[in-house]
């Protein structure tokens, strides 16, 4: 086999360098004049790249194989990230001059390129442009580091939870959204139940329904170990669960429960409290007590809702009220935080002898809901951001298959332009499957017919193009949904054409919102909502990371589609509309727009945890026919940063370590 020349190996070296995202911006010269300072580096599996503390005297861009980021958190290992093949890291610390601030160990043998001191020092005093470029860079990625590191650690929790619903929905619900919490977060989680029939709940998860504790114990017996694992019963998932009887709180303990649960706080990560006792007066003093004790309520309600009200007079006026909806009910008098699917035949199943863990055909998508509100609960939600693009979209389609494959969970759906329609039909619940159908039944000659029979004729005003067949055929997926109708939490960014800000749109219908957001100005006519005239959200936002952080989602995932202009195609001939000499007039404002597109995504500072950045240089983004060979793009994009995901989600244990108690594995 023929070796490869130093040219060879030099020119791979450059070529790599442009896919580093801390270095593709810089000119060519630039990135060959740093690919002749960079030292490779090997190291095997098991080894430690740096310590904390050590000086940090050098960039790394990671070749191949796989760093494991950790750092020391009460006496144990934590693992904050993984990092692959194209990350580099290294640099705040070349830049500040300041200590590691964590540990790189290598994870699977691995090859780097290493930016020393001298080097970079030597680079920079060469190219100042390269030099001004580097050191903002690498201030922003200080910048975003510090905001990170003053996120809180998770702090104990005891939640209550006051179920206005029948006896087998409440032992349902407090029971697999105990087991879901312990699945999501792998902590430590207790379900403590005083309710007089909690056997209930006991029997339901097969464990042995006598708690065991006697009839007066007082406060200071409680405490004892030996009588804590008397009465505590443990799932094979590792959930937790005591029961404390009716008898207890005739006694002093009943003074305690402030107590009880500061005690509970110290040995538990969250604490799930069922207060709800079969009285005359559901408020009597050890459900008032009990609740008001607890640093969030829940107020989950099968009907319309009656006892929210009075739930919240009879709580301190600081505690936060969430409200979870069993099933959809128009007489409702509030808007639930969540909505679970819900159906009678769900309720019937303790009734018929069934286990309460809803593995059973038809409840995949009321199990899928409990697992959004564990997230909710551990700071888990997953968010995930579609950019525009175009025909490069279709990669975002990829990406969902991947995360359906992997079973990655995806709780909020932000979107921009062609990222608004398909995050759209991911939020109704399409599958990726579903959507990529649609996405292979656009052809050349769904195109030309299509767009030709658009046209805003005999004088274009506003827009080359209606948006009637858009707007057809988004209705036609989508129909009149409104946004609380859609199963995934979801907003599409538009533009105001008349003011030039930002719109971020989350009410009313959503084929309406996704119409404007796909909107491109001179294309499409713009359409009005409200006041506003619309067009293309990606003007001013073209991945929309911030909209999942405002929503609400813990860990940000972004689809940069946008190229450099040097390496996008601009081909309208390729539809067959136009003829084989594009109008450089037309060539131009295309070029402009996604050029224009490109720097907003490139020079704001991106909030993303993760962003995934398909290879799309092959095609053109008007290439909308050619679905089949651009999705499998997103698939190995998305391939490729599995390991980064899953080491943010406890959810999968093999690659995120969270302390929690000895115990099998959650396979009830």
């Amino acid at each position: 086999m023929k070796k490869s020349s130093r040219s060879e190996i030099f020119e791979d070296r450059v070529n790599f360098l442009r896919r580093v995202p801390i270095f593709s911006e810089l000119e060519l010269d630039a990135q060959r004049e740093l690919s002749r300072r960079l030292t490779p580096l090997s190291l095997p599996k098991g080894a430690c790249l740096y310590q904390e503390g050590d000086p940090g005297d050098a960039l790394y861009v990671l070749e191949s194989g796989r760093v494991k980021i950790v750092t020391k958190e009460d006496g144990r290992e934590k693992v904050l990230n993984y990092l692959v093949r194209g990350d580099s890291f290294g640099g705040v610390a070349l830049l500040t001059g300041a200590k590691r601030s964590v540990t790189a160990l290598i994870d699977a043998t691995a090859s780097f390129l290493v930016l020393y001191r001298k080097d970079f020092d030597a680079f920079l005093k060469k190219d100042p442009a390269a030099s001004f470029y580097l050191s903002r860079l690498i201030s922003q990625r200080l910048s975003v580091a510090r905001k990170d590191a003053m996120v809180p650690s998770l702090k104990p929790e005891a939640l209550g939870f006051f179920c206005d619903a029948s006896r087998e929905e409440r032992t349902l619900f407090l029971t697999n959204l105990a087991l879901s919490l312990k699945e999501q977060t792998r902590r430590r989680v207790l379900l403590l139940t005083l309710d007089p029939r909690g056997s209930e709940i006991l029997k339901a998860l097969g464990l042995d329904p006598n708690p065991a504790v006697p009839p007066a114990i007082g406060w200071e017996e409680f405490k004892h170990p030996k009588v804590l694992e008397k009465i505590t019963r443990v799932h094979s998932s590792g959930l937790e669960i005591i029961w404390l009887k009716e008898e207890i709180f005739s006694s002093t303990l009943f003074r305690s429960i402030p107590a009880l649960i500061s005690f509970f706080r110290e040995i538990y990560d969250f604490i799930l409290v069922d207060p709800r006792r079969d009285r005359p007066d559901p408020w009597d003093d050890v459900t008032a007590s009990t609740l008001s004790e607890c640093d969030a309520v829940y107020y989950v309600s099968s009907g319309p809702g009656s006892k929210l009200e009075e739930l919240k007079t009879r709580l301190p006026g600081a505690q936060t009220v969430r409200t979870i909806a069993l099933g959809k009910d128009p007489s409702r008098a509030f808007r639930p935080d969540f909505t679970i699917p819900w159906s009678g035949r769900i309720s019937s199943i303790l009734g018929r002898g069934f286990s309460p863990v809803l593995s059973v055909p038809g409840a995949e998508l009321t199990w899928k809901m409990f697992g959004r509100i564990a997230r909710s609960i551990g700071r888990l939600q997953v968010g995930f951001a579609l950019g525009s693009g175009a025909a490069y979209g279709y990669t975002s389609i990829g990406m969902l298959k991947v995360f359906e494959r992997e079973k990655i969970p995806v709780d909020f759906i932000s979107g921009t332009s062609m990222g608004a329609l398909l995050g759209a039909f991911s939020a109704s619940g399409l599958s990726a499957l579903e959507i990529e159908s649609i996405a292979h039944s656009i052809t050349k000659s769904w195109l030309r017919g299509n767009i030709l029979g658009d046209l805003n004729l005999p004088w274009p005003h506003g827009g080359v193009l209606l948006g009637q067949t858009i707007s057809r055929f988004l209705k036609k997926y989508l129909g009149e949904a409104d946004f609380t109708d859609l199963f995934t939490p979801f907003g599409c960014v538009a533009t105001d054409i008349m003011t030039g800000d930002g719109v971020v749109l989350r009410e009313g219908k959503v084929w309406q919102a996704v119409r404007a957001s796909l909107s491109l100005p001179m294309v499409f006519c713009p359409p009005k909502l409200g006041e506003r005239y619309l067009v293309d959200g990606g003007l001013v936002n073209p991945v929309p990371t911030s909209v999942i952080a405002s929503m609400g989602a813990d860990i940000l995932i972004s689809a940069h589609l946008t190229n450099k202009a040097s390496e996008r195609k601009v081909a309208l001939r390729r539809l067959g509309i136009f003829p084989a000499r594009t109008p450089g007039m037309v060539s131009i404002f295309f070029k402009m727009l996604y050029t224009m597109q490109y720097q907003i995504a490139t020079l704001r500072t991106d909030p993303s945890h993760i962003v995934i950045h398909p290879e799309t240089k092959r095609y053109s983004w008007l290439d909308l026919h050619r679905a089949k060979q651009i999705i499998p793009l997103g698939e190995e994009a998305a391939a490729e940063a599995l390991t980064k995901i899953k080491a943010r989600l406890p959810y999968f244990a093999d690659t995120c370590q969270v302390p929690a108690r000895p115990g099998p594995g959650l396979r009830y």
